[in-house]
């Protein structure tokens, strides 16, 4: 194994739990319906989950890249 394989995959791990955790971080808070209410909630749903959704991606393409190599 390079060293710099191992330094991608770690970054696109980092990066990966950055993009997933972006809105808990940006928010303060997980999600709660208590303090968003009507299309608001649908919103905040819908971002949460593509987060979720981009940060596996980017952690799977980082492992893909990690194996090929």
């Amino acid at each position: 194994m390079d060293k710099n394989n191992n330094k991608l995959l770690l970054s696109s791990i980092v990066i990966g739990l950055l993009i997933m955790f972006s809105p808990i971080i940006l928010t303060g808070y997980t999600y709660s319906t208590d303090s968003i209410l009507g299309p608001l909630l649908y919103f905040e749903f819908t971002i949460r989950s593509l987060a979720l959704i981009i940060g596996l991606l980017v952690i799977y393409d980082g492992v893909k890249n990690f194996l090929k190599k």
